[in-house]
């Protein structure tokens, strides 16, 4: 059961783009207060989970809205088999707690499927229960753990960590790498991979420091880390905290800054500075504008939102464009629906081509790039990088 789709197609005309947007997705579906019993699966209702409030709620805005665009696209053309798709946002405030509790909120409004959630800590938490209530589910988590329960369209840890090794021992040649990382799913289980890549690359990390999510002192964990006289410092957290951290070290002997991508995002370079942000690289994913078949999402989502899109907007726009194409194959039953995701192929979305492996429901194709931040405090492709890996830029990138 191969997904397959030649071009992403939007409305005619952002005015009347913007009215069946709002027409379909205007009043969000939400469940009852209290509500406890869970009703027979609604066909058309799309649960989106994602950290709504809370340090990472610019995440989880971008992931909503990157789906509200999608909905309003699917149902301008008619919908899913004649039903309009509808919106429930679901706020787990990145929380093992909050994603039991929007698991909870989704069956009991008779959510047919998932889209999220985002942080792998709340992906351990809730995607079993998610998969035992029978809900077709495309995570947006990125951590070996979520493996098994649904599909992904974002990159995996075991994608980005090679990409991440070879950028500091081939790249920057960084000798004595240090490692920082906060203890949560993701974070943690990605440096623990780099450096078990970074001792078989014959250039071991001289240290390994962990934080918390809830620390706001950095300096005996930063006083660790500088003991060790490191040439790199390789930062694992998210957004804000990453750069709190990325700050922090900018006044101590560090060494040269490199990020993962879970802190890619305006609040890493708000919390860094943007000058401190600069002089990091950062592996991630390409900004919306720099997905050569993401032009005309930013130029909709800017229009309706009034804002530019986040980063993973996009991955949440795509989820639910892969979800509508295996509805389309199955049918609103839930089971066929779960099994059409699993076997999605050479689907083309406006974040590149996706297949999905069906053992893992992991992305085939890896995302991954290494990043700068420029002087408006934007995320672009290392050009450098790009160059040497013959990732294709679009015009004017």
């Amino acid at each position: 059961m191969d997904m397959e789709r030649s071009a992403v197609r939007f409305g005619s005309g952002t005015f009347a783009f913007a009215v069946s947007m709002f027409t379909a997705v205007g009043v969000l579906a939400a469940p009852a207060a209290g509500a406890a019993q869970s009703k027979a699966p609604v066909s058309g209702l799309i649960a989106v989970e994602g950290p709504m409030t809370g340090e990472q709620a610019s995440t989880g805005i971008d992931m909503a809205d990157g789906a509200a665009v999608a909905i309003a696209q699917i149902n301008a053309a008619g919908g899913v088999d004649g039903v309009q798709l509808k919106l429930l946002k679901l706020d787990d405030k990145a929380t093992a707690a909050g994603g039991i509790a929007a698991e909870r909120k989704a069956v009991a409004s008779g959510a047919f499927a998932v889209v999220g959630p985002f942080n792998s800590s709340v992906g351990v938490a809730n995607l079993s229960l998610y998969k035992k209530a029978g809900l077709p589910i495309v995570r947006l988590t990125s951590s070996v753990k979520t493996e098994g329960f649904g599909v992904t369209t974002q990159p995996m840890d075991s994608q980005v960590a090679p990409i991440e090794i070879n950028e500091i021992t081939q790249v920057l040649h960084a000798q004595r790498p240090a490692i920082i990382y906060d203890t949560s799913t993701y974070t943690a289980g990605i440096a623990k991979q780099v450096k078990a890549g970074l001792a078989k690359a014959g250039d071991p990390a001289v240290a390994m420091v962990s934080v918390t999510s809830t620390q706001t002192n950095y300096a005996s964990a930063l006083s660790k880390v500088a003991a060790s006289h490191p040439g790199l410092l390789y930062i694992s957290a998210y957004g804000a905290e990453a750069g709190a951290i990325a700050k922090a070290a900018s006044t101590q002997n560090t060494g040269k800054c490199f990020v993962d991508l879970a802190a890619q995002g305006p609040d890493f370079v708000t919390a860094a500075t943007q000058p401190v942000a600069a002089a990091c690289l950062s592996s991630g994913v390409p900004s919306a504008q720099q997905f050569a078949g993401a032009s005309q999402y930013v130029n909709t989502y800017q229009s309706l939102f009034h804002t530019s899109p986040g980063t993973w907007g996009t991955f949440t726009y795509d989820s639910v464009e892969i979800l509508a194409a295996a509805l389309k194959q199955a049918g609103w039953h839930q089971k066929a629906a779960s099994t059409a995701l699993d076997h999605i192929r050479s689907y083309q979305g406006i974040t590149g081509p996706i297949t999905i492996a069906p053992s893992t429901g992991n992305r085939v194709q890896s995302t991954v790039v290494i990043l700068d931040v420029n002087s408006a405090g934007n995320y672009v492709i290392d050009p450098q990088w790009a160059a040497a890996t013959g990732f294709p830029l679009p015009t004017g990138g």
